[in-house]
């Protein structure tokens, strides 16, 4: 289908159960997804799905209730799946859960629905499959290869690891992230071939910081980035921009965007070229203008932080006197008098 998605000699296939309503963006989940066709998406709901696909992407009408019981059957034990966000947790057991599936593939795994994809890859080739066993370890995206072994490996306990176990994990209702610490910790435990974290959330992955919600649409950060970024995806490819106030810093190519729990706006048609500036998706011809709204974003935090360094020092070289100014500027009411007004005495002072 692309220049870049050559065969390969593995078969792979990555799974994703979602119940609800999907993110508006998802249609370009599906166009970037279909750019990688040497992997088989399976997409698990029970949801309407108005969505058209492409060859390499296929749903799978399962409810929640017949996923625990699979679950249940396969381990021998009760589970907790009273919702869809404690899937999280049963991601490890995807190869067990979804057995009739994985068989037909030497690579299984599971991906996340707030993704967009790149070039897979830069991630997943020859190369790295026959070095590791996992790649990824995260929550939003990770393969393992196809045994009896990592299928069932989650299952062990050791009361001497830091994280919480299956059986911990199986019998709440909360999600204990044991797709990210619990089963990883496992597996280091057990002394599986796995890809760095580090190398592959920072170095590989465009891996967006969650936004504040109290100050969205601020400039997106990646994790050890001093700067803000911006991402241009473009026919199958994502590659992220770093803005410093003098201008582009860096640019790199990266695997895929996680874009962690952002509400994106979309301002554009185009599903094959566009923008991921702050939580918008933009036409690619904003492009410069995006940089230098960046720019003086960046600008003004600076000379922000300028200000309140100067009046950090002030206070610490003049403190006794600050606070005589601000006793003078604006009386201090006594916590009593609080109360008395409180109880309606003393109503006309004005606190």
């Amino acid at each position: 289908m692309n220049e870049y998605t050559k065969s390969m000699k593995y078969k792979i296939c990555l799974i994703l159960p979602y119940y609800g309503v999907f993110p508006n963006y998802f249609h370009l989940w599906i166009n970037s997804a279909a750019y990688n066709s040497f992997i088989d998406f399976y997409i698990i709901t029970n949801s309407d799905f108005p969505y058209q696909l492409p060859d390499n992407i296929h749903v799978k009408i399962i409810s929640l209730n017949e996923i625990k019981q699979r679950l249940q059957e396969k381990t021998k034990k009760k589970v907790i799946l009273s919702s869809p966000y404690k899937l999280c947790d049963y991601k490890p057991a995807y190869g067990l859960i979804f057995e009739d599936i994985v068989c037909n593939y030497d690579y299984w795994g599971w991906c996340d629905p707030d993704i967009i994809f790149g070039n897979l890859q830069l991630i997943i080739n020859e190369n790295s499959i026959e070095k590791y066993d996992v790649i990824g370890g995260g929550g939003a995206f990770t393969i393992c290869k196809n045994t009896d072994f990592l299928k069932r490996c989650f299952l062990y306990t050791n009361s001497s690891m830091p994280s919480f176990s299956f059986n911990e994990v199986r019998t709440t209702k909360k999600n204990l992230i044991f797709d990210e610490w619990g089963a990883t910790n496992i597996r280091k435990y057990l002394k599986i071939k796995e890809t760095s974290q580090y190398d592959w959330l920072y170095k590989k992955v465009l891996d967006i910081i969650p936004p504040n919600v109290k100050s969205r649409h601020n400039p997106m950060f990646i994790r050890f980035c001093n700067y803000p970024i911006i991402a241009k995806y473009e026919n199958g490819h994502i590659v992220a921009y770093t803005i410093s106030p003098n201008g582009i810093e860096n640019i790199q190519e990266y695997a895929y965007c996680h874009l962690q729990k952002r509400k994106i706006n979309i301002i554009t048609q185009q599903v094959n070229a566009f923008l991921l500036y702050n939580e918008m998706f933009l036409p690619l011809q904003m492009f410069h203008e995006c940089i230098y709204n960046i720019q003086n974003s960046i600008s003004k935090q600076y000379q922000h932080n300028i200000t309140m360094s100067k009046q950090a020092e002030y206070k610490h070289r003049g403190g006794v006197k600050l606070l005589y100014n601000k006793i003078k500027s604006k009386p201090i009411v006594p916590i009593l008098l609080k109360l008395l007004r409180h109880i309606g005495i003393y109503p006309h002072y004005k606190v």
